[in-house]
């Protein structure tokens, strides 16, 4: 069963603050982080509900820290709590200035930390519904709306299909040209996304290059075209670069549709989460669909 607790990435160095914290938090998933630079790695894999930060850290402070946050486009949007010994006047401005969104002082007073907390957990919440970095839904919206659709076509016997879409090769295109040029083959992905998706549609980032799509479409055929023609499209794009060349971007897509014997979204984005990995292994820059929808029908008709 998928962990459903908020989440919180706590940096604190004092393993005795780390364990009083635990404690504390049990109603959360904590992770944690010794030093700045360890917490910024950790925010490249996962990104929390809220960032418990201590200001006085090993290399990296937690001003460093912060500002790091605030200035990347995808991290900018987590509240920071800073979390410290210090209680001038300067240190708390200071907070203010580099994005904190709050501030507790050591001792902890468990009742208020736990308020504070929970605050910025609510906020967040309440607000980050689109990616911030592409505009498009985020993960959390797309499984919250998606299972209103899913359950309304599944009610209705209304068409629904699922498309898993991944960006080939992302990583070495972060590693040849760096943040800036991948963050653009993100954006353009995601721009295409939208002129192929209709408004009834429903497209989010998943995280990373993976982008999935719930579309009303009746067959897996009608699908299956309307994930080629995006595929080609993408194909076809020039993304300039600083080094002359111009930058490719192909995607690979797996596509299954809903069947009455589909009973949740997640088997059938699972279905086509599976198709997905069948064109990452042949190679990439392909579709794949679903073939026990086939069978499916087959086996009724």
């Amino acid at each position: 069963m998928a962990d459903d607790r908020p989440t919180v990435l706590l940096v604190e160095d004092s393993t005795t603050n780390v364990a009083i914290l635990l404690g504390l938090l049990q109603d959360y998933k904590v992770t944690v982080a010794l030093d700045g630079e360890t917490a910024l790695e950790m925010l490249a894999r996962e990104i929390p509900d809220v960032i418990l930060l201590d200001i006085e850290l090993p290399g990296m402070d937690g001003f460093a820290v912060c500002r790091h946050i605030k200035n990347r486009s995808d991290l900018c949007g987590i509240p920071v709590l800073f979390i410290t010994a210090r209680t001038d006047e300067a240190s708390i401005i200071q907070a203010f200035d580099v994005g904190g969104s709050d501030y507790v002082t050591k001792p902890f007073h468990s009742k208020e930390l736990l308020a504070r907390v929970r605050i910025q957990v609510e906020y967040r919440r309440a607000t980050a519904v689109t990616d911030a970095l592409t505009g498009l839904a985020n993960r959390r919206a797309f499984f919250t709306d998606g299972l209103r659709l899913f359950t309304e076509a599944r009610a209705q016997a209304l068409p629904l299909a699922a498309m898993m879409l991944d960006i080939d090769h992302l990583k070495q295109i972060n590693d040849l040209y760096g943040r800036t040029r991948s963050d653009e083959v993100l954006k353009v992905v995601a721009t295409s996304l939208r002129n192929h998706t209709g408004h009834r549609d429903l497209c989010a980032r998943l995280g990373g290059g993976e982008f999935a799509l719930l579309v009303a479409t009746s067959a897996l055929s009608q699908a299956a075209a309307q994930a080629e023609h995006l595929r080609q499209h993408l194909e076809g794009l020039v993304i300039k670069t600083p080094y002359g060349s111009p930058l490719s971007v192909t995607a690979s897509i797996g596509v299954a549709t809903l069947t009455p014997d589909c009973a949740s979204l997640d088997a059938l984005l699972a279905r086509a989460d599976d198709c997905l990995y069948a064109a990452k292994r042949k190679g990439g820059n392909r579709v794949c669909t679903d073939t026990r929808e086939r069978r499916y029908r087959s086996n009724v008709n």
